[in-house]
């Protein structure tokens, strides 16, 4: 991978190749950047830093479960804002929606991905199979027409 242009502290990568200081798989965080071909990335927990070079890393887009104090989360239900003042190692606590002052509680992360999304995070693709669709609606799959807008 080509050093990035939009760089900021706290993007998410994942380790591709073998001559890191990482796991292969692993998603590291920028910790700093000095303008060289290897800067600094925490590791997991970030509990310790190695340089790494860019041909050793892909790009990693952030979900939900990815949460970091400070980020903000959309309600699903109601689409109020939301920032995590916490991140414990199986929960998040939250502010009141549209409150960043006052917290709500917290949500394990099963709960924080079923009840909100990630702020400007990428939106998923959905693929569902023509099977899937006509299940859902009852109806079989020959009498099934979908416009597309």
């Amino acid at each position: 991978m080509q050093r990035p242009t939009n760089l900021k502290v706290g993007d998410m990568f994942r380790v591709i190749g073998e001559d890191s200081d990482f796991d292969i798989g692993e998603i590291i965080t920028l910790e700093s950047d000095d303008g060289t071909d290897n800067p600094y990335f925490w590791n997991k927990d970030k509990s310790d830093s190695y340089c790494t070079y860019w041909s050793e890393i892909e790009p990693h887009a952030k979900t939900i479960r990815d949460a970091q104090v400070d980020d903000t989360v959309i309600g699903k239900l109601n689409g109020f804002e939301y920032m995590v003042l916490e991140r414990g190692q199986r929960t998040v606590l939250l502010s009141c929606g549209n409150n960043f002052k006052n917290s709500m509680g917290d949500y394990t992360f099963d709960r924080l991905e079923e009840y909100f999304t990630l702020k400007d995070a990428p939106e998923r693709e959905t693929i569902l199979t023509m099977d899937q669709i006509a299940e859902k609606f009852g109806v079989e799959v020959s009498k099934l027409k979908i416009a597309k807008d």
